[in-house]
């Protein structure tokens, strides 16, 4: 099967990037040689041209050339007939009276004397006519010496014409073998392309949807358009043989828009219904992730969304939701498993947002950006809770994230900015085993902390590119948090003098079995570890570092000659180019 599809597939691009540039390279060279044909019509009436006007002008020369001979014809008889009559004239007295005799001889004379003037007016005309068709011989010699340059020329072109015809012939042939070939690849490889395609523009959708701003004019939908996701729309136009592929199959079709209810000068406008509809329509019983972008203010427009319902077999997995304020979220939406909600560009900055307790009814994993979400009373299901803040604020209470998870197991806040932290109050959580703090977020959690917060089953931290003010990082009011400690991850230290302010927490990590080290945090935590007492793990995992094996030599030597020896220690590296140096290839395991 892989050789057959390696030779079925030589000439084929490798990803959907690549056929687009394709596609684009093939238009371009249709077009090229449209232009070439019609460039090769022109040319060719030029041509055409040229010859019938050289033809007329030919026809032309022969005619001037008759009548420059008549005219030359008749200066000969007339000066023949001037001879004639001066001979005439010069006649003897006998001969006088011969003519005298001949009756007709006076009348003849007579008609001769009224001749001569019109000869010589004749003459006059024909010396005058002939300058001009002289200067109209030059200027025709003159345009049919540049009709010949112009045939010349166009010949010229016409040539070059043929031959980059060619050349674009040659260029679409091959390009269609290539097209030929994607046309044979098995249904099953064109599915994971697509769906590769599908997948990877939802992927931008969802991390661009902070950025957008919620107030736009009636006119402007270029916005809206960037959070629908058209890659199934557009695959399915492509050809017969991709829109019974596309159409067929629902895992294309699991993305989809709310439309959105506009009110505008002329009246209130439903926008992406038929998008929608087709998406849901297709989707079957596929589990949808649906987008939605509220533009409706119902405190100053007073409406509501229309009541798009969905069909039976239709099941919510995830809903994405760009918020701004009071505008609604549809009442229809069905509570998802994962729900995502995000700010708008211009909201507020930041605030705290309760969250309808119908939409979290069966919401296993929340993701908030730009909100700090406050729940009702009720109880909610939430096991997994994302907060990611990028502008300036006040944070609440540490427990109000937590009051009301009483299912919440792994937390992640991402702080990226300086917040003001109000006061913690103490509190206990019992099922939280995860916490991922990144950026500025760990002085809010040690705040926390150290005013009791308690979590007994906490077992896995991850601290990712912690760079603020750790003044506050003491172990007296935490070290009971992080004894039972088994995991701990640390990567990214864009701030590595702020390392040394970590060796409190290893000492009290009495249970850490796993230490995870990426990127920049590599280095510094293995020579944090190391002096004077060696910090000892069973499982050492690093990866994706420019460090080299020199460091985690010598923290396995120190390990050596604390005592013990380093049995039972596994070391695993993955992505690490200057390990080659020392251990022979940039990924490997050893087990000590």
């Amino acid at each position: 099967m892989v050789s057959t599809l390696s030779q079925s597939f030589k000439n084929l691009p490798a990803n959907e990037t690549e056929m687009s540039a394709l596609k684009k390279l093939l238009d371009g060279d249709l077009e090229h040689r449209s232009s070439i044909l019609r460039r090769q019509e022109e040319i060719q009436a030029q041509h055409s041209y040229a010859k019938k006007a050289a033809k007329v002008f030919a026809d032309c020369l022969m005619t001037t050339s008759a009548v420059k001979e008549a005219h030359a014809a008749t200066i000969q008889s007339i000066k023949t007939l001037e001879t004639a009559l001066k001979n005439a004239l010069n006649l003897n007295e006998d001969d006088k009276e011969v003519l005298a005799t001949i009756s007709s001889t006076k009348g003849i004379l007579a008609a001769w004397t009224e001749i001569v003037p019109l000869a010589e007016a004749i003459l006059a005309r024909l010396d005058k006519a002939t300058t001009q068709v002289e200067t109209h011989l030059h200027l025709a010699a003159g345009e049919q010496t540049a009709h010949e340059s112009a045939h010349i020329a166009a010949s010229e072109s016409l040539m070059f014409c043929t031959d980059s015809l060619q050349v674009v012939d040659r260029l679409i042939a091959q390009k269609r073998k290539v097209l030929s070939n994607f046309r044979r690849i098995p249904i099953e490889i064109i599915l994971r392309i697509f769906m590769g395609a599908v997948d990877a523009r939802q992927r931008e959708i969802i991390d661009s949807l902070w950025s957008f701003d919620v107030r736009f004019s009636y006119q402007n939908f270029d916005t809206l358009s960037k959070t629908l996701n058209l890659v199934p729309f557009t695959l399915s136009a492509t050809c017969k043989r991709w829109r019974t592929i596309c159409q067929s199959t629902p895992q294309l079709w699991r993305y989809a828009r709310v439309p959105i209810l506009f009110s505008g000068p002329g009246g209130d406008k439903i926008i992406g219904n038929a998008q929608f509809e087709q998406c849901i329509l297709l989707a079957q019983k596929q589990p949808l992730e649906l987008t939605i972008c509220p533009h409706y203010n119902l405190t100053h427009q007073h409406a509501l969304y229309a009541n798009f319902v969905l069909p039976a077999e239709s099941q919510i997995l995830r809903v994405n939701i760009v918020w701004f304020n009071n505008y609604p979220i549809p009442r229809w939406v069905p509570s998802p498993i994962e729900l995502c909600i995000v700010a708008s560009a211009n909201s507020p900055s930041p605030y705290a947002q309760t969250l309808p307790p119908e939409l979290l009814v069966n919401t296993k994993k929340l993701r908030c950006t730009e909100i700090t979400p406050w729940f009702s009373d009720n109880l909610v299901g939430v096991q997994s809770l994302h907060i990611v803040l990028n502008k300036s604020g006040a944070l609440p209470q540490f427990h109000t994230l937590l009051r009301n998870c009483p299912q919440l197991q792994e937390l992640y806040l991402m702080v990226n900015v300086t917040q003001s932290i109000t006061a913690a109050s103490a509190f206990t959580h019992q099922q939280l085993h995860t916490l991922s703090l990144t950026g500025l977020a760990l002085p809010w959690v040690i705040q926390a902390f150290s005013t009791g917060c308690c979590l007994p089953r906490l077992a896995r931290l991850v601290l990712i590119d912690i760079n603020g003010p750790l003044s506050a990082w003491t172990m007296s009011h935490s070290s009971s948090q992080f004894s039972h400690i088994t995991h701990i991850e640390i990567q990214a230290m864009s701030t590595p003098n702020v390392i040394a302010r970590f060796r409190p927490l290893f000492e009290v990590a009495t249970a850490l079995r796993t230490l995870t080290l990426a990127g920049g945090a590599v280095e510094p935590v293995l020579k944090l570890l190391t002096p004077p007492v060696p910090k000892r793990v069973e499982e050492l995992l690093l990866r994706d570092s420019d460090a080299d094996g020199t460091t985690l030599r010598d923290y396995l030597v120190a390990i050596e000659l604390n005592g013990g020896g380093t049995s039972g220690v596994k070391v695993v590296w993955s992505n690490c180019p200057n390990f080659s140096g020392e251990y022979g290839k940039e990924s490997g395991e050893l087990h000590l």
